[in-house]
């Protein structure tokens, strides 16, 4: 409970940040994750008080539209960085994902469901993958570790190796291992700290690459 609260009061650091940054330059300075952020801090603020009104309350509808944004969102985010060869890979990978959660999965439920946590997962590894790929290949004279993308596509690798764990037999678990499924819960929101933590070191980098 304490380190959800935390998690989602560490989401307000990188969206003020953000914010900050986009009144000095516009938001496509920063690659729009202002707006992500701001999606994602209302959803997850949104979830907490529902949950506290009502512990009995079922947010899957809401998660299940929250990632469809998630994989919309970091499509258009990718495709300004990709060269036109990974972005037709990448639009393949996006097309095929909406496609597979609007006609094979529960989309209008009010349970979550796994599958469109599972293909999100595989959605960010693969573009994370390629953004990688495309950084290695291409020459460049600076620092990985000075593109902004690096720790975006870092944190949503990261992200995405524990929830694929997470998600997969959460319901199993909330079953036969209540006491299991609340450590992973608790993992997820450290992972979660973890990421958001590195969205504000991206946006450090993209001052001082904005500064130059």
């Amino acid at each position: 409970m304490i380190i959800g609260i935390i998690y989602k009061v560490i989401l307000f650091f990188p969206l003020i940040k953000s914010f900050i940054l986009s009144r000095k330059r516009i938001f496509s300075a920063q690659n729009y994750i202002f707006i992500y952020l701001l999606v994602t801090t209302i959803n997850e603020w949104v979830s907490f008080t529902r949950n506290v009104i009502n512990p009995d309350v079922k947010v899957g509808l809401q998660y299940n539209f929250y990632f469809i944004f998630c994989i919309i969102f970091f499509y258009f985010f990718y495709s300004k960085i990709f060269t036109a060869k990974l972005n037709i890979i990448s639009s393949v990978v996006t097309i095929s994902t909406l496609i597979y959660i609007i006609f094979s999965t529960d989309l209008f439920k009010q349970e979550f469901d796994k599958r469109i946590g599972i293909v999100i997962t595989l959605f960010y590894i693969v573009n994370c993958l390629l953004w990688f790929y495309q950084k290695i290949t291409l020459f460049d004279k600076n620092k990985i570790t000075d593109d902004p993308v690096f720790w975006i596509s870092t944190a949503l690798l990261m992200w995405s190796c524990f929830f694929i764990f997470r998600v997969t037999p959460m319901f199993f678990f909330a079953k036969s291992d209540n006491e299991f499924l609340q450590f992973l819960k608790t993992g997820q929101n450290i992972i979660n700290i973890i990421m958001y933590s590195m969205f504000y070191i991206s946006l450090t980098k993209y001052k001082k690459k904005l500064n130059r």
